[in-house]
């Protein structure tokens, strides 16, 4: 039988799920709509800015750009962990005890000690902190490249490379010393 704590634990991530995907649904919704009035704005007046692009892909690439992208992946990694947590359950007291009668089976290392508690506990964690990174990694693979970039590829531009190395602007003051700083020569 399952405790009431571990259900109640499952019901408020399922409810912290939702909560990110409504978030983000309604976003995007909001995003489509602030999408036609920026192209409708620049089509009045900043014509230039979306030579050879047509609305629809305005839109898609705006609401890409601009959209929450945490929530439907931090519902991801929620979901990944409530899947991997009875399945860690399992697995990691299993992986305990292979270890502990390799160990000799201590008494003082038993399943109902600390040591078992605190290999549990952070088995868990460790499961949970894989299941991020994973989709961590997942997320920023797949990041789309920058709002002015998408643009500009959609107009046909190439996109600025970036060299790395920046000169000084001629207009920017170098930082010197203050004269009153400088401690008295003896």
């Amino acid at each position: 039988m399952v405790q009431t704590s571990i259900q109640i634990i499952a019901a408020c991530v399922l409810v912290f799920i939702a909560a990110c995907l409504v978030h983000w649904r309604l976003a995007v919704a909001r995003l489509k709509t602030d999408a036609k009035a920026e192209y409708a704005d620049r089509q009045a007046h900043k014509p230039r800015t979306i030579t050879g692009v047509d609305e629809a892909t305005f839109a898609t690439l705006y609401v890409r750009s601009f959209q929450p992208r945490w929530a439907p992946y931090a519902a991801l990694a929620a979901v990944a962990a409530l899947v991997l947590s009875p399945v860690a359950m399992v697995a990691v007291p299993a992986l305990y005890d292979m270890i502990w009668r390799a160990g000799g089976s201590p008494d003082w290392a038993g399943r109902g000690g600390y040591v078992f508690m605190f290999s549990l506990f952070f088995g868990m964690v460790a499961v949970w902190a894989g299941a991020a990174a994973t989709v961590a990694r997942f997320a920023h693979q797949r990041a789309p490249e920058p709002w002015s970039y998408a643009l500009a590829a959609a107009r046909g531009e190439p996109i600025p490379e970036e060299t790395g190395y920046r000169r000084r602007p001629k207009w920017a003051r170098r930082a010197r010393p203050d004269p009153k700083d400088r401690p008295e020569e003896a």
